[in-house]
């Protein structure tokens, strides 16, 4: 028998919309900007703040100098989204899902966010925690708690969907049901997650009176 889940918190980023593209030019320039080379490999970072990747990169930078950066980083990716596309299966999948029980865990902040969701014709949830409401960052938990929260469900009646090894780790932390979708990551690098899907479009997900149930190839989550 399926197990009805009272709310799916998603990533936003190589989970529903591939901003890829965009992200990686803002970061070119940036790195071209400091002398880190005008070809920058973003991969290793996915998922993490701006913030945190700029310390790691120029770690004799003060905080301020980061913060600064960091803050012409976000500029830049909050006007350039002209290549956001929608993964496939994201905008079937929203739409069917009832708008009280479904929210976005995303690492970028709010703004970059919702600019992403527009370009890629994605309904905005209500629910959107962002960088701007955390203080500890994936992989750590308290987004996906915080997700919960607003919802208003138990995180462990969750189910966190997430495309990168530290959302992955922040949802289970949480308590949640997690999915994986394969994007950028080897399946090995997802494995702990409690199932791996090849996107959202394979996930299958069916709204009950109390909740969603999902399946993933004919197996019920």
């Amino acid at each position: 028998m399926a197990v009805v889940h009272a709310a799916i918190l998603f990533d936003l980023d190589g989970t529903l919309v591939d901003s890829y593209g965009d992200a990686e030019d803002c970061w070119n320039e940036w790195a071209e900007s400091v002398g880190l080379g005008d070809t920058f490999d973003l991969a290793p970072f996915y998922g993490q703040k701006r913030a945190d990747i700029i310390r790691t990169l120029l770690p004799h930078l003060t905080q301020r100098e980061i913060d600064d950066h960091a803050e012409r980083v976000r500029q830049a990716e909050r006007v350039r989204v002209d290549r956001v596309v929608a993964l496939p299966g994201a905008a079937e999948v929203l739409a069917g899902l009832p708008p009280e029980r479904w929210g976005i865990v995303t690492s970028n902040d709010t703004e970059v966010a919702q600019a992403r969701l527009r370009s890629a014709g994605l309904p905005v949830p209500d629910v959107i925690v962002s960088a701007d409401n955390v203080v500890h960052p994936k992989p750590h938990p308290e987004g996906f708690l915080l997700g919960a929260e607003k919802l208003g469900f138990d995180p462990a009646s969750a189910v966190g969907i997430d495309d990168s090894p530290i959302g992955v780790t922040a949802a289970k932390d949480a308590g949640m049901t997690v999915v994986a979708v394969r994007f950028r990551h080897d399946v090995s690098e997802l494995r702990n997650a409690h199932v791996v899907a090849d996107g959202v479009k394979s996930i299958e997900f069916r709204t009950q009176p109390d909740g969603i149930t999902l399946a993933i190839d004919g197996v019920a989550l």
